[in-house]
């Protein structure tokens, strides 16, 4: 594990678990459990989106009553993975306003194409 992601995982006083379990990843209160099989590059991603989802709601332990609600919370939580890929793309050397977002977004998991152009945009030299 990178130490961006140790620093983060610090940062929000989250502990790592992984199990073998159907989903990816969850977070219950201060533990990030990770699905045990996963490649690394998948572990990361999880890993990420659990932090988002520690940042964004830290108060909220895994409530599906309220189908708007979650889906803002794991829009959030894919925000921040996001962020966090896209900065460490650019930290990397690359250049974001080359860059093709729509294979970032897909290598992400994300639907969302025009969100990943815009975290891009955010790192290009005006």
């Amino acid at each position: 594990m990178d130490s961006q992601l140790k620093t983060l995982l610090n940062k929000y006083h989250l502990k790592l678990k992984f199990l073998p379990m159907d989903r990816k990843g969850y977070l219950v209160g201060n533990v990030v459990f990770v699905k045990e099989s996963l490649s690394d590059s998948q572990i990361e991603k999880v890993i990420l989106h659990e932090i988002g989802h520690a940042k964004n709601d830290p108060d909220v332990i895994g409530d599906k009553t309220n189908c708007s609600a979650d889906t803002c919370r794991e829009c959030g939580a894919n925000r921040f993975m996001m962020e966090q890929k896209i900065k460490q793309y650019v930290a990397e050397g690359n250049e974001p306003d080359e860059a093709n977002y729509a294979n970032i977004a897909v290598s992400l998991g994300l639907s969302n194409l025009e969100l990943v152009r815009e975290e891009l945009l955010k790192y290009v030299a005006k």
